[in-house]
């Protein structure tokens, strides 16, 4: 573990996707939700003196500062500084999406079922998306209600689509059970290409990574790289949630499936719950979220400048969002 400093963003080695894996299912852990607003309060004022008040090291090892760190970073957004809705905190993402998750992999994929399943998964999923936003742009209420429209219909057409051709060619019906999977990857590039539309069209805020300042301008360019990064990884998360119908098709096969019908029902939902928190951890820990590029990879304007102290940027950072 590192000795904590305001500077690390971690007490993990973020460049290797090891550290990455064990920095956010540290961030991502359902027990962060337990914390009081006047407790994320303190640690945040504890945590912004620790590098100026010697006496505050006396008080606190480093592994209490770090899970300080981790429990507002999930819990607090990285550029309002404000909590996030606590259904749409990165620490209350798992327990939320258990009965979202149940509804789309294991339900049975009824037109019905996939409507509801898939209108509720895309509004968590949309205002998800809005809460943990990069905060350099505001939306209007015409953007967001275009922006929503777009990833409901997209996930129910994309669903009821693949249903209707798989069972045309007659495909198995294991790929048939894995009809919302498509409904939910098609959405997903509809959502977030909707709640990033103005980033790419204004730009974000990038910085220093020596100085941390915020630099002159919004870049597109970088817009753009966080978003095609942030997509890969949701197109990640969703695919360990269709692994429990395999694993209770075949329980069911060879005739281990519990019999009772709250048994089987508490198994479903602890294999969703299982293979949610798995998909997570290992999804959104393929890229660091603050991402580092070189000046040349962006705008012309930020190439050749210098920081504060009179050194020449030679990496950027942004907050590439969730």
């Amino acid at each position: 573990m590192k000795r904590y400093t305001n500077k690390e963003d971690s007490a993990e080695d973020l460049t290797t996707y090891w550290g990455r894996l064990k920095h956010f299912q540290n961030i991502i852990s359902p027990a962060n939700i337990f914390y009081s607003p006047e407790q994320l309060s303190e640690y945040g004022r504890i945590l912004e003196n620790v590098d100026k008040d010697p006496s505050i090291r006396t008080k606190y090892t480093d592994q209490q500062l770090w899970k300080m760190r981790y429990v507002l970073d999930s819990n607090i957004h990285p550029q309002l500084k404000e909590p996030v809705n606590i259904l749409f905190r990165t620490s209350t993402f798992v327990p939320v999406n258990v009965p979202l998750a149940f509804g789309l992999a294991v339900l049975p994929p009824t037109p019905i079922n996939q409507l509801l399943a898939q209108s509720a998964n895309q509004t968590y999923n949309f205002m998800f998306n809005y809460c943990n936003r990069n905060a350099s742009n505001v939306f209007s209420n015409e953007m967001l209600a275009f922006s929503y429209g777009g990833a409901v219909s997209s996930a129910v057409v994309g669903s009821l689509g693949t249903s209707w051709l798989f069972k045309k060619l007659n495909a198995p019906a294991l790929l048939i059970r894995a009809c919302p999977l498509f409904g939910v990857l098609i959405a997903n590039t509809f959502n977030l290409f909707f709640a990033r539309y103005p980033d790419f069209q204004k730009g974000i805020q990038v910085f220093d990574d020596e100085t941390q300042e915020p630099l002159p301008g919004l870049s597109k360019e970088a817009a753009k790289i966080a978003f095609f990064k942030t997509l890969v990884t949701r197109y990640i998360l969703p695919l360990p949630m269709f692994i429990p119908p395999i694993v209770i098709y075949y329980m069911k096969q060879a005739k281990c499936y519990p019999q009772g019908r709250a048994i089987g029902l508490a198994l479903d939902l602890s294999l969703s719950g299982f293979f949610l928190y798995c998909g997570l951890s290992v999804g959104i820990g393929i890229f660091p979220q603050y991402l580092k590029v070189n000046p040349s990879d962006l705008e012309s304007q930020y190439q050749n400048l210098t920081n504060s102290k009179g050194n020449k940027i030679k990496t950027i950072v942004f907050n590439k969002g969730l």
